[in-house]
């Protein structure tokens, strides 16, 4: 059994499990590619040759590794609290424990 993306254009539709290629396209009736290191997510595309996540933030950029990063890079976490993103004002934002 192998992991199929099954996509629509560049764009993933949703990932099935299947014996082969094949099956996964007959049972599907779209282009499927296989993945195995690089995980295929619903909402996600396909540039070709790699598969990227769906863009958690409008303000996040695609790196040259084809991951999404924010505009600049959270602050170090430390002990007393850990950073999240806020797009509203596209920052990283304290959460206290």
């Amino acid at each position: 059994m192998a992991n199929f993306a099954v996509l629509d254009g560049d764009y993933i539709l949703n990932t099935i499990i299947a014996d082969s290629k094949e099956i996964a396209e007959e049972i599907t009736g779209k282009v499927c590619i296989e993945y195995t290191t690089e995980m295929a997510e619903p909402g996600g595309t396909y540039d070709g040759t790699h598969f990227i996540q769906v863009k958690p933030h409008p303000s996040w950029v695609l790196n040259a590794n084809k991951e999404w990063e924010p505009p600049f890079p959270s602050p170090e976490n430390t002990d007393e609290y850990y950073h999240t993103w806020d797009e509203e004002s596209v920052s990283w934002v304290k959460n206290f424990n």
